[in-house]
């Protein structure tokens, strides 16, 4: 199991919070990842998924607790989710009926792809080793879980109804201005999203594992981007 390499890492708060949210982050994507995997089950999916999609809500654990690791090095951790933020891990904990081709598109196709692009653009601009070997990790991780939830979705979502797919089309759109939110820091209310652009530009000048506000807004951007051409053919 990976663990965070040695070294000295400075106290930095603005490093130290935007490090806390990347733990709560990881940790909601426990539960939805679970949720994945209940559907499968429901749906007579084939062992070899359900290994595949268990596998990915442990290296979500691993990453919630180097994220932590992190955090507590650089300062302190924060285990107070700010009012506002969309980071709610017990709430996608209940259980939900909800099939498994909208899971596969939520968490999948949008959430882990954007995830994977903002991680790599994250560690390419990164400067501290510690924090350059933890993104390089979770970046192996991440390209495995996007590949899985796309050869999901490949298989999955040609084969749903012409009125199913529309209706997918409406929730990929309110999922794109969902994660534009909480990967990025478009459409959040103006006060918050000062402060949570400040903490991103002040953690990459750092050079502690983010992008400026304004570059990870162009990741995140280019990624749905991105989502959107490649559901085109398995949606039309």
């Amino acid at each position: 199991m990976f663990e965070l390499p040695a070294g000295s890492l400075p106290r930095n708060d603005a490093a130290r919070r935007f490090w806390s949210e990347r733990t709560w982050s990881e940790f909601a994507a426990v539960p939805a990842v679970s949720q994945v995997v209940l559907a499968l089950v429901r749906e007579g999916a084939p062992l070899d998924t359900l290994g595949a999609y268990t596998s990915i809500a442990d290296d979500e654990v691993r990453h919630a607790l180097l994220s932590r690791e992190l955090a507590q090095k650089l300062g302190g951790y924060v285990d107070e989710i700010p009012e506002g933020l969309a980071y709610a891990p017990r709430g996608l904990a209940t259980p939900s009926d909800v099939p498994v081709h909208v899971w596969a598109l939520a968490n999948g196709c949008f959430s882990e792809t954007v995830s994977l692009s903002l991680i790599r653009a994250r560690h390419a601009e990164t400067k501290h080793p510690v924090v350059r070997a933890v993104l390089a990790e979770t970046l192996k991780d991440e390209a495995v879980h996007v590949r899985v939830a796309w050869e999901l979705a490949e298989g999955l979502l040609p084969t749903l109804d012409a009125d199913t797919k529309t209706d997918l089309r409406g929730y990929g759109a309110d999922l794109a201005e969902m994660l534009r939110r909480t990967f990025g820091t478009q459409g959040l209310p103006p006060a918050l999203s000062r402060s949570e652009r400040k903490l991103r530009d002040r953690t990459a000048e750092a050079g502690l594992g983010a992008l400026t506000a304004q570059a990870e807004n162009a990741v995140v951007d280019r990624a749905l981007e991105d989502i959107d051409e490649r559901l085109k053919s398995l949606l039309d």
